[in-house]
């Protein structure tokens, strides 16, 4: 490299590692006027897509956000920095596919484009392809003096060299890449087995059985299973989804229009699915919205006002979310759900809703006597605990009556999923609790609340709540559940759900303990979820040797009486995301965002979105503006080291 160059190492050529890349190109210009960047891109996976989104995938995986909601660009309600540089969404891609403005795609992508509308739930794959044009678009666009370089390999490792460059070493390159600065964008990355997870690996082995490991389902081998096979499925999250059509559609069943819902047709290569979970019940169906561009929910308590308040406990370990900020959002939910429910059919209530509400404290006993005026029916009302365990307290004789009310269950959810947000309460309050993510990530990311209550009430509680609320499979994915259970292909288990390996009789067991004669014998185990990325577990080489070298530490948040919670999340910067070092020192040329860094920031798996100053946007253009600095600052030390030198040697001695 020239040492007049900047260069710029990003690792990671995914979604995030798209957005630091265009956020350069887009601030070169006005960063680094005159000077020339190079940017080094490292990904032994497809660029644009990386590894989550990879093409060749099977096309029945599907997305869980609709194509107008998903974008790489910044648009004009992004308040980033540097300039904006608009692109198209996913949908209106798609648009340009489907009417040959865009050629070089698969032709299973131009069907796929053919039909997609603003709503549609894309294949994985099609993103995959959509992240892929957009890498190359945005190489092809990029400003004079600006290159890039694409090394299919894995980093693994990055050390900085006497002079202040960093130094990253490719699998199966001699020489390191000298660089300025190096952003950390490997989303998702490979992580030990838990201790758990490991004894189940090895029961498996002693004797002969399958298990699968928490995993991305499009990598897993399912060749194994057989059919009419039991396999035990653990998980009913977003994962489930995907392992129940690969074992269904994907082997060669299909679905038909019945009435308004489906049957399946099955091939006689399925297993059967025992599944189930913790709470008993799948993720609910994301409520069908027909438009492009769907307005972000401004809260009406959750202000910036509030929020900053809040914010004042940061690191003090005296703010808890469940005292503190829950009621604000359980109040902001409610007040959405009631004015949904009330609108149409009591108009005076509603009217009563609006007018004395907003005054009152979430909880307070003139607030409950409010809602039970205005909804004297119980099972109208929203409420927190039937939402999060719907199944508790009911009492169920058997496996068969479980069935007929999970398919119930199913059924209710799919008709509220079809009637959308404007005329269902209960999708309007998802919809809400969607879009309270951000407020509430403003208040607990960057230790904004105690460990503890991070610890118990976050990644115990609520995380898994609002993903299994708002943030469920397309309604089609329901619809064909249904299907299936009715067709015997999956057979839901129960609540609290157990799963224990049987050393005797060398299979697994599973049973639910509310649910009577469920119990279910079988030599294959899955776990329907994906893997927690933590810091401490990782066997990702580039992340792990930065670990052992103290180059990087897992997040803490501190409790009021000195404890706290270690989180497993790389730590990061607040507002400048550096890489934080094990002493506690941020350092000045690395950097990471996304899902490395969870716990540090909350819900960070969810990519950009337009129209909504997306926080993935905000986030990279930050950090590309950064690492332009970062380059910008080497040549200016370069630049007063040589004229110190020419002042030096033009300097004349005065004669003694």
């Amino acid at each position: 490299m020239s040492t007049r160059t900047i260069d710029i190492c990003i690792v990671g050529a995914g979604p995030r590692g798209t957005v630091a890349l265009e956020r350069v190109c887009a601030n070169a210009p006005l960063l680094s006027p005159g000077q020339d960047v190079h940017v080094h891109v490292v990904d032994p996976y497809p660029v644009g897509g990386g590894r989550v989104w990879k093409f060749d995938q099977p096309r029945e995986l599907l997305m869980n956000t609709v194509a107008g909601d998903v974008t790489v660009f910044t648009d004009q309600t992004v308040t980033c920095e540097g300039p904006l540089t608009p692109g198209p969404t996913q949908y209106q891609w798609a648009r340009m596919v489907a009417d040959g403005l865009v050629t070089d795609v698969s032709d299973e992508a131009k069907a796929e484009a053919a039909q997609m509308e603003a709503w549609s739930y894309a294949s994985r794959a099609f993103q995959g392809e959509y992240l892929g044009w957009s890498f190359r678009h945005i190489v092809e666009r990029a400003p004079a003096g600006v290159s890039v370089s694409v090394h299919q390999t894995r980093a693994v490792s990055v050390t900085e060299s006497p002079d202040g460059m960093q130094e990253v070493r490719l699998e199966g390159e001699d020489l390191p890449l000298r660089v300025d600065a190096v952003v950390l964008a490997q989303g998702h990355y490979d992580v030990a087995p838990t201790t758990r997870e490991q004894h189940l690996i090895d029961f498996a082995a002693r004797h002969g059985l399958h298990y699968v490991a928490p995993n991305s389902p499009a990598e897993a081998d399912l060749s194994w299973v057989t059919a009419g096979e039991p396999v035990i499925v653990r998980g009913l999250g977003l994962n489930f989804y995907d392992y129940m059509i690969l074992l269904s559609e994907g082997r060669g069943g299909h679905f038909v229009t019945e009435g308004d819902g489906l049957r399946y047709l099955p091939s006689g290569e399925e297993p059967v699915m025992y599944a189930g979970s913790g709470r008993g019940m799948p993720y609910r169906a994301r409520a069908e919205i027909k438009q492009e561009v769907v307005p972000r929910y401004k809260p009406d308590f959750i202000t910036a006002t509030e929020i900053a308040e809040l914010r004042l406990g940061a690191g003090t370990g005296r703010t808890d979310f469940l005292r503190d900020l829950f009621p604000l959002v359980a109040k902001e939910v409610a007040w959405v759900y009631y004015r949904a429910l009330l609108k149409d059919t009591a108009p005076e209530g509603h009217a009563r809703l609006v007018a004395e509400f907003p005054g009152l404290s979430w909880g307070s006993p003139r607030m409950e006597r409010l809602i039970e005026e205005l909804v004297p029916d119980p099972e109208l009302r929203f409420d927190w605990k039937r939402l999060d365990r719907p199944a508790d307290g009911i009492g169920f004789a058997g496996q068969a009556a479980f069935r007929e009310w999970i398919t119930a269950q199913l059924a209710e959810d799919l008709r509220h999923s079809r009637l959308g947000p404007e005329r269902s309460a209960v999708k309007a309050a998802a919809a809400v609790m969607r879009d309270l993510r951000e407020e509430v990530r403003a208040v607990i990311s960057h230790q904004g609340i105690s460990g503890a209550s991070y610890r118990d009430h976050i990644d115990r509680w609520f995380s898994g709540l609002n993903n299994y609320a708002a943030s469920g499979p397309p309604a089609t994915r329901v619809a064909q559940l249904l299907a299936l259970v009715r067709a015997g292909i999956v057979e839901p288990l129960g609540p609290r759900m157990k799963v224990s390996a049987e050393e005797d009789d060398g299979v697994f067991l599973a049973s639910s303990p509310d649910v009577p004669g469920t119990e279910v014998r079988a030599t294959a185990l899955v776990e329907a979820h994906l893997p927690l990325t933590d810091v401490r577990r990782a066997t990702d080489p580039l992340l792990a040797s930065l670990r052992a070298a103290g180059e990087c530490r897992a997040h803490f948040i501190p409790d009021a009486d000195g404890g706290g919670y270690e989180t497993g999340g790389l730590d990061v910067t607040e507002s400048t995301f550096q890489v934080v070092r094990g002493d506690g020192t941020p350092h000045p040329a690395r950097f990471s965002y996304g899902p490395p860094v969870e716990s540090v920031q909350w819900v960070t798996a969810i990519g950009a979105r337009p129209h909504v100053n997306s926080r993935t946007l905000l986030q990279g253009d930050s950090i590309a503006r950064s690492c332009l600095r970062q380059g910008m600052a080497r040549l200016a030390r370069l630049d007063a080291d040589d004229a110190a030198r020419r002042e030096t040697a033009t300097t004349v001695p005065l004669a003694g």
